[in-house]
This record gives structure tokens, C-alpha cells and sequence, in this order.
């Protein structure tokens, strides 16, 4: 017999949330080409069958767990309110976006938008909404692509910034909120450039 009404959502087990946050990480460290089940499996603790009896396959796993990733910097950011460099919370994240982008598969890279889940499409359309009369929409995304390319290269590049600028441990949240508040000058209309 077809029912028609939706299966309520199955309650997700300890091995399965094991690999979604193993895979999460691993993408993040390696990209989605230098990754093997086995890895996966070996950095969750559990065998490299329970993949795919969990998930069908290393593709399906990569896809939940970044999409997992997206659904709580998402949730974060709507509940927080977002700011720039906020990426000390969510650089599994975004590092795990960047090797995604960086090893060619966009369709991992850009599962978020699949799923609705973009903060920077939902930011700049916001802003640009919000200042119609001072700014154009081409504006609005070369600040968010300003604001994004700061973010990814602070991800990315933090322990060498650090060295080669020689920043102190006293002084790191205090070059953070500079860069945050230098990042955040690109939202106003009245700063152009």
C-alpha cells in the first residue's frame, strides 16, 4: 500500500553523526579527491562497511556532511546575526568549502545554495535591498566578494598571517576586530571606493 504523508525524520545514530562530522573535518583538512572511506572511517572510529550501510556511498556522505556544515553555519549566523570573520566557529566550514572549490567539485562546494542555505547570496540581497537609493546590485556583490575574499584568505592563511605579521597572542583579537570592522565599512553606501 503508497502512503502519501512523509516518513517522519529517521533519528540520526552515533556512527552515522561519527562520519558526517569525520568526513566534515577531512574535507576541510584534505578536499574531496585526497579522502578515501577507509580515512574516513579510521577518523570516526568505526568500520568502512558502516559508509556504505549509512550512507549508499562516499559521495552521498560528502554531500550530508557538508550540507550539515551549511545547516549550522546557517542556523548560527540567523541566530547570532552574522559577522565577518566569524570564522573561528565555522572554519570546518568554510575550509572545507574552499578545498571543495579548489579540487574542481562545485557541486560539493556549492551544495548550500542548492539547499538555500548561502549566507553571502542572503547578505548582499539584503543589503542591496536595504540601500536601493545609494547602491547598485554590481556593487553590492563586489563588496560581498571583498568581504568573502577576506574571510576565506583569513581561514586559509591564519597561522601564517600570524607569524609573518609577528602578531602576538594579545594581539590577535584585537587585529580580528580591525580586520571585522575594515570588512564591515564595505556595508555602508556612503563608502565608495
Amino acid at each position: 500500500m503508497k502512503t502519501t504523508s512523509k516518513a517522519p525524520s529517521k533519528k540520526i545514530s552515533n556512527v552515522e553523526e561519527k562520519l558526517l562530522a569525520s568526513a566534515g573535518e577531512l574535507l576541510a583538512r584534505y578536499g574531496p579527491k585526497a579522502i578515501s572511506n577507509r580515512e574516513i572511517a579510521n577518523h570516526a572510529g568505526v568500520n568502512h562497511g558502516q559508509i556504505h550501510h549509512y550512507f549508499g556511498s562516499q559521495r552521498e556522505l560528502l554531500k550530508k556532511a557538508i550540507t550539515k556544515l551549511a545547516v549550522e553555519h546557517w542556523q548560527r549566523t540567523n541566530i547570532e546575526g552574522y559577522q565577518p570573520l566569524g570564522l573561528g566557529i565555522d572554519k570546518t566550514y568554510i575550509t572545507a568549502i574552499i578545498r571543495c572549490a579548489i579540487d574542481g567539485d562545485l557541486d560539493l562546494a556549492t551544495i548550500e545554495l542548492d539547499q538555500g542555505l548561502s549566507v553571502p547570496r542572503k547578505i548582499t540581497k539584503e543589503f542591496y535591498k536595504d540601500n536601493l537609493e545609494n547602491i547598485d546590485k554590481i556593487e553590492a556583490k563586489s563588496r560581498m566578494a571583498m568581504i568573502m575574499s577576506s574571510e576565506i584568505a583569513w581561514a586559509l592563511l591564519e597561522p601564517y598571517l600570524i607569524i609573518t605579521l609577528e602578531i602576538k597572542d594579545k594581539e590577535k583579537e584585537k587585529v580580528k576586530n580591525r580586520i571585522i570592522e575594515f570588512i564591515s565599512n564595505f556595508f555602508n553606501p556612503s563608502s565608495h571606493s
